[in-house]
């Protein structure tokens, strides 16, 4: 009986890589294939006096170009230059690590390589192999040189962005708060324009009834034989005057076509107080006055009474029942006429009311600003202090609200004689 022919098994090329990649495994444990495998270095194991390639890591693959499966089984020299491959023989035979680094050859490694071999041994301590590992290739570098310098030009370029975006917002921030200026003057201009024509307006249809009541004072006046009613007629007269002359200028929106006359601070307050001490009294507040000189000066009689006038409402207004109200005419320091380059004269007007809120101190010389509510229109002090910059003089206020020492004090200078018409602001900046 004749035996039976074996079946002809056929191998392929992929079989015989695996059976040597197989192979392998005896050398090569578990453990350092995992570290092998997930190292970012080029890594490959080669056996045999021609280094025959049994294993390469996926980073030894990528900076050659291959897969795995076409290096295993092929000679190293097929892979790598020639001078590796000596180094290779050198390491196989003698059984000693070694490390090189070599300039590149060509364009396409224009730099250099460097890499590291020791041996692999067998059972009789003799070498079987060689481990070959890449710590560096021209590729790398030029990476790692192109990463800098991209680094360093991403970081110069913030650095100029964020120096330009710092002007931008600068600059964005200015005109913000130029428009918002803007917006304002604006409104203020809008506003000074309707309550100019609103004035012209109230002027006109005042002045008739004003009229007829002047010429009945004036009728009555003969009529009257006491001191005391004429004293009154006479404060009367004095009032229509100043009420006329207010209604003529429009709320100080048109000039006065008269000359500057002079005249006493002293009488100006005299006929002031006289005409308001009855409603002080009223009220429960003592008015006091303390007059140190006459004080000549040359000016709008009118406009002064004017201002003395607001003054003393306002402190009128701000002194509950039991408080007073100081008056006070002097001479005005030496160092008050060196900061005005004038001899003049202070007026005070101090009260014990409830004092000016810190964060309203700034804004009562503004229009239309009033503390007041709707009681009030805001341009009281706005026209006091128009007033007195006319005539080169200055108004300063302090105030107050401790309890028990609360209070308010509108300190004015009032220049003597022919004085510059520079705006106190100018002024205090020289």
């Amino acid at each position: 009986m004749s035996a039976k022919p074996k079946a002809k098994v056929e191998v392929t090329g992929a079989e015989t890589k695996a059976k040597h990649r197989a192979a392998l495994a005896p050398d090569l444990p578990d453990l350092c294939r995992s570290i092998f495998e997930g190292s970012r270095l080029p890594m490959a194991m080669v056996t045999g006096a021609r280094h025959i390639v049994r294993y390469v890591n996926p980073a030894f693959s990528q900076i050659v170009g291959k897969s795995a499966d076409e290096l295993t089984g092929s000679p190293f020299a097929e892979v790598m230059r020639d001078g590796c491959v000596l180094f290779l023989d050198r390491v196989y035979r003698t059984g000693e690590a070694e490390s090189h680094s070599e300039p590149g050859h060509s364009e396409e490694h224009p730099l250099y390589w460097s890499y590291e071999m020791w041996p692999v041994l067998g059972a009789d301590e003799h070498p079987v192999g060689v481990i070959f590992q890449v710590t560096e290739t021209a590729g790398f570098h030029q990476q790692a040189a192109a990463m800098n310098q991209e680094l360093m030009l991403r970081a110069v370029r913030q650095n100029e962005l964020a120096e330009v975006a710092e002007k931008l917002n600068a600059r964005l921030q200015r005109e913000i708060t130029e428009r918002k200026q803007m917006e304002e003057a604006l409104i203020r201009s809008e506003k000074l324009a309707v309550t100019a024509r609103l004035a012209a307006t109230m002027a006109h249809e005042i002045n008739n009834p004003l009229e007829a009541m002047t010429n009945l004072v004036f009728l009555l006046s003969p009529l009257q034989t006491s001191p005391e009613a004429q004293r009154y007629i006479a404060a009367l007269e004095e009032q229509l005057k100043g009420l006329s002359r207010i209604s003529t200028q429009m709320l100080k929106f048109y000039r006065d076509i008269n000359r500057p006359t002079d005249f006493k601070l002293s009488e100006v307050l005299h006929d002031v107080l006289n005409f308001y001490r009855p409603r002080a009294e009223g009220q429960g507040v003592a008015v006091r006055e303390h007059i140190e000189t006459e004080g000549t000066i040359t000016g709008f009689r009118g406009e002064i009474a004017q201002v003395i006038t607001n003054l003393l409402l306002n402190a009128l207004a701000a002194t509950s029942i039991g408080g007073k109200v100081m008056i006070h005419l002097y001479p005005a320091p030496p160092w008050l006429c060196e900061v005005h380059r004038h001899r003049g004269f202070c007026l005070s007007i101090a009260d014990t009311g409830s004092g000016i809120d810190p964060q309203h101190r700034a804004r009562i010389f503004e229009p239309f600003f009033t503390t007041k509510g709707e009681k009030g229109t805001g341009l009281g002090l706005w026209l006091c202090a128009g007033i007195i910059d006319r005539i080169g003089g200055s108004i300063r206020v302090w105030s107050a609200r401790r309890p028990g020492r609360s209070g308010t004090c509108f300190s004015i200078f009032l220049p003597t004689g022919d004085a510059t018409s520079t705006p106190a602001r100018r002024r205090y900046e020289q």
